[in-house]
């Protein structure tokens, strides 16, 4: 819990005005070149579900290039094989079922276009932000996890 009892999840969908969606349309499965980012939350579940060998750190800039921050965040998340995010197989992506989903594919959809897109609710900054909090359990968790 947090931010008032909130979840991080129902934070991220009450800031960026988004509610869970399952489109699986040619322009949302084309989304999935790039994996969706997931909240550190997220990727102890995915870690803790035995998903570790398909998770590598990254530099996410851009937010840098959208003026929301000024340097990279740091973080976690899914590989990339083969032109598209590791877990997508046959149109599919194969957490859905599962309940892993990463937070940005949970929220997802085709309707994001640039002129509806505001940089400061963005799933993707919403959601880095959360890899900044530096007194995360969930980094801490990580953290030890990656490093056996």
């Amino acid at each position: 819990m947090s931010r008032f009892g909130e979840t991080t999840f129902r934070y991220i969908m009450r800031k960026s005005g988004r509610k869970p969606t399952c489109c699986q349309c040619a322009k949302c499965q084309s989304q999935c070149h790039t994996p969706c980012l997931g909240t550190p939350e997220d990727i102890v579940k995915l870690i803790e579900a035995g998903y570790k060998d398909r998770l590598s750190p990254i530099e996410w800039a851009v937010g840098m290039i959208t003026g929301v921050c000024s340097k990279p965040v740091y973080m976690i998340q899914a590989n990339v094989e083969n032109g598209y995010c590791t877990f997508f197989h046959e149109g599919k992506c194969e957490l859905h079922d599962k309940g892993l989903k990463p937070t940005e594919g949970k929220l997802s959809h085709h309707s994001i276009k640039i002129d509806n897109f505001n940089p400061k609710k963005s799933l993707s900054w919403l959601i880095a932000k959360e890899w900044l909090d530096e007194n995360s359990v969930y980094i801490g968790k990580i953290i030890r996890y990656m490093q056996e």
